[in-house]
């Protein structure tokens, strides 16, 4: 097994390929949640790697680092990843929570591709200062077939029943913020936006090694 690192590109992709350009031409990506008092609707940041050309395995722990600037003093950051067939049906593979204000990290027990947040105290957001989130992701496992792609989608809420929600109980769900925010997501050479997985295949993707 071996973590690989999945960048957050431009035009919605993910790939084995950092981001090579500064701030200064790779805009951050952005999105804006209401409050449940305005909208029901989740907005949601996605992200896809191209089709994979020969089956792809992954198994074990993962996560995410999210360079984010967000304008209030915490926010919720929840990443659902998604194995999407050339039709379009999905099955979700693993999710990640985060509450913002509890990113700090112990450094002594955290490892490549599995954080350990201690969750002793919280700390405000400074909001407009830029700042890395690194989220969990539960222990999976998973093989993309050929022509499948891995979809990953970042919100701060999530929809009260969709096709992963339905299945669980009526109280097992997060509390939404309440307020609202709106969050960026850097993803240029200084700020490298990623996700680390568990490959135990090499991988190639069309046009994504």
């Amino acid at each position: 097994m071996e973590h690989r690192s999945l960048h957050l590109r431009p035009l919605h992709k993910l790939s084995f390929e950092p981001e090579y350009v500064g701030a200064e031409h790779a805009a951050p990506d952005g999105f804006y949640q209401a409050p449940p008092t305005v909208t029901d609707k989740v907005e949601v940041l996605r992200r896809s790697t191209e089709p994979f050309e020969e089956p792809a395995r992954l198994i074990g722990s993962g996560a995410a680092h999210l360079f984010a600037e967000i304008d209030q003093d915490d926010t919720s950051v929840i990443l659902r990843l998604w194995d999407e067939s050339p039709g379009g049906k999905r099955q979700l593979i693993t999710t990640g929570y985060l509450k913002a204000s509890h990113r700090e990290l112990d450094e002594a027990r955290t490892t490549e591709g599995d954080p350990y947040h201690p969750h002793a105290r919280a700390v405000p957001v400074e909001p407009g200062r830029i700042e890395e989130y690194l989220l969990r992701l539960y222990p999976f496992a998973a093989t993309f077939r050929p022509g499948h792609r891995l979809v990953a989608e970042l919100s701060n809420d999530e929809p009260l029943a969709d096709a992963h929600n339905s299945l669980l109980p009526p109280d097992a769900f997060h509390l939404p913020v309440g307020r609202p925010v709106t969050h960026e997501i850097h993803r240029d050479a200084a700020h490298t936006s990623r996700l680390v997985l568990p490959f135990t295949t090499a991988t190639a993707t069309d046009g994504t090694r």
